[in-house]
């Protein structure tokens, strides 16, 4: 325990408290108290309320309050538990008639109401059938009681409410003054209960449009997807005080208050959680686990069991989340700013708001006698919208740089990418070259130890044992020249395209045959020359093939002709060397001759066939190069 206490980082701990004590006192005692709660100003007068009385009624309308008997009541009245459809009459004095009528704001915890002045109905909005009725009483308005309507002394109001929600009808008074006068001083708090409800669900609604799409896009999916629940859950939160005549009852609009105002404590502590960027294991599906379970205990509660228990323990139940769920996040920000190194200070203290208004609505629910302001989460909620632009903003400042600056800093990674691709380029190229030269130097050594070394040794074996005689002696020197002089040819340049190739090969090899009596034919195709599919690597490769069967039809053929030809069909290029001498018994008697003529071919991707000659005398080797291939290599 002791190691775990020395690794908490207590000043990073005590920045995020600090800030969190900035932030909370800036929202609670600058912008919440002016914005939402403040004290408009002194208030008008107001008309004083009497002779308070209610009736049970049977039928929604002003007929039946007309005929109703009516009890004195003193206010606030309440009434529980049942589908409740009341008349309620009050009087108010005034001295005189104001030109431009009066003001009245209702607060009648019910349903919906309609309402009466002097027996003259002004307002009357949404369904009043019981099991049918919509929700526009629970919605504070002020309406403007016209002069006509008005008399000097005293005038009557009557209500007609309907409650079939929410198991309890509570009345409290109207407020009535000059109307001007009431619309400045009621102002904030009418703007609250709708216009910014409407503002901040568009706003947020946006915010979760985005983290849905950053769900699909984004490497931290669960994130964004908490994100984007969260954002859902405050719009639903918004619709349900905007959405007024919805098509289902009472009940159901009671368990969607809970389902919804729970899910947002939920789906915060769970997007703070993912937030820190290491979540804990357990957390995120326990806290969904408990918040399945309380909404189906309160939905039991709802349905199945009477009022007001199944009202009051749901209510207990919303309570305590909303009171755990706020704990649980400011908890968990602490504990990340202790055990991990984080410098999101402001956004994380703006989210704590949203903690702290969880805690204040639960304790309003909890402690109504303290009358501590309601419906914090929901004023609140705009707080997460800004914690995210700021997050968004200080994490991508760099988007917001002029154009001049970001084509400096595209320039300069592009001339790094070229230095880096230029020096990869030449690596590769010296590296081909080292492995060329190697190639070269192990192809000269093959060359000499089974060409000329072999025939040197021979000739030594010759001398050492005395039957060297010199006609024998004097041809077996002249193969070691002949020999050489193939290798130095072979080691020269022979061209850049193949019909330079083949004249270069021509002109070197026909003088050497015909010296040593053998006749030497050439043919070759007049389109040979317009070839261009091999570079000049490529050409040495062939050119030695070449060279190695006109070699071995010296040496080993004991031939009187040697015919050369190349010809094209198609895509295939076809190079044939051909003697008439005592043949070959097995492709394998050639020896390493043919290894190294099949090893050269298939670097150009070529094949080295050995077949007999015409009319079974001598051997034709046949140098096969698809041309289609060549030229996909040499792009």
């Amino acid at each position: 325990m002791n190691w775990a206490w020395a690794r908490v980082n207590w000043r990073q701990l005590g920045k995020l408290v600090l800030m969190m004590a900035v932030v909370q006192a800036v929202y609670w005692l600058a912008i919440d108290r002016p914005l939402f709660r403040a004290d408009p100003g002194e208030a008008p007068p107001m008309a004083d309320i009497g002779d308070v009385e209610v009736a049970r009624l049977a039928t929604p309308t002003f007929a039946a309050a007309r005929t109703a008997h009516y009890d004195p009541v003193d206010l606030p009245w309440t009434h529980c538990c049942d589908t409740a459809v009341f008349a309620v009459r009050m009087t108010f004095t005034i001295a005189d008639v104001p030109p431009n009528g009066l003001g009245i704001v209702s607060y009648l915890e019910a349903d919906n109401y309609m309402l009466a002045v002097n027996g003259t109905p002004i307002v009357a909005r949404g369904g009043m059938t019981p099991g049918r009725g919509s929700f526009h009483g629970q919605v504070r308005t002020l309406t403007r009681i016209p002069s006509g309507l008005l008399k000097s002394g005293a005038n009557r109001l009557t209500y007609v409410t309907l409650r079939d929600g929410f198991p309890y009808t509570d009345l409290l008074a109207p407020k009535i003054a000059d109307y001007a006068a009431l619309e400045r001083y009621t102002a904030r708090s009418l703007f609250l209960a709708s216009n910014y409800q409407l503002l901040s669900g568009a706003l947020l609604g946006l915010l979760g449009v985005i983290a849905t799409i950053m769900v699909f896009r984004s490497d931290d999916w669960r994130f964004a997807a908490w994100l984007s629940l969260l954002c859902g859950s405050f719009v639903a939160f918004s619709m349900y005080f905007l959405w007024l005549d919805p098509p289902f009852d009472g009940w159901t609009r009671m368990f969607a208050f809970f389902a919804i105002s729970q899910m947002i404590s939920a789906a915060m502590l769970c997007f703070i959680d993912s937030w820190t960027g290491r979540p804990i294991p357990w957390l995120q599906p326990v806290t969904m686990l408990v918040y399945l379970a309380a909404v189906g205990v309160i939905g039991w509660y709802i349905y199945r069991v009477p009022m007001p228990e199944g009202f009051d323990v749901p209510t207990m139940i919303w309570i305590w989340h909303l009171m755990a769920s706020a704990v649980a996040v400011i908890a968990r920000l602490l504990w990340h700013f202790a055990t991990t190194a984080e410098d999101r200070l402001l956004e994380s203290a703006l989210i704590t708001v949203m903690a702290a208004s969880l805690m204040i609505d639960a304790s309003a629910a909890w402690f109504p006698e303290q009358h501590l302001p309601a419906g914090n989460v929901r004023n609140s909620s705009v707080f997460l919208l800004l914690a995210m632009t700021t997050a968004f903003l200080a994490r991508n400042f760099r988007l917001f740089q002029s154009q001049g600056a970001l084509n400096a800093m595209l320039q300069a990674k592009v001339e790094q990418r070229e230095a880096e691709l230029a020096e990869a380029a030449q690596r590769e190229q010296a590296l081909i070259r080292q492995q060329a030269f190697d190639e070269e130097r192990r192809r000269i050594m093959r060359d000499l130890h089974d060409g000329l070394g072999s025939q040197l040794m021979s000739i030594m074996l010759s001398a050492r044992v005395g039957v060297a005689e010199p006609a024998v002696v004097a041809e077996g020197l002249q193969s070691v020249i002949d020999e050489m002089r193939l290798m130095v040819d072979s080691m020269d340049s022979v061209g850049e395209s193949l019909g330079s190739a083949l004249a270069t090969f021509r002109a070197r090899v026909q003088p050497r045959v015909q010296a040593v009596g053998i006749a030497f034919d050439w043919s070759e195709d007049d389109s040979i020359g317009a070839i261009s599919a091999y570079g000049p690597r490529d050409v040495l490769q062939i050119f030695r093939v070449l060279q190695e069967a006109v070699t071995n039809a010296l040496k080993h053929a004991g031939c009187s002709r040697i015919a050369v030809s190349a010809a094209r069909t198609g895509d295939v290029l076809v190079l044939e060397v051909a003697d008439d001498g005592k043949g070959m018994a097995s492709p394998s008697a050639a020896g390493r001759g043919l290894g190294n003529m099949q090893a050269r071919a298939q670097s150009v991707n070529g094949t080295v066939g050995i077949l007999p000659g015409a009319e079974g005398r001598g051997t034709r080797i046949v140098l096969t190069l698809p041309l289609d291939q060549a030229a996909a290599v040499a792009a």
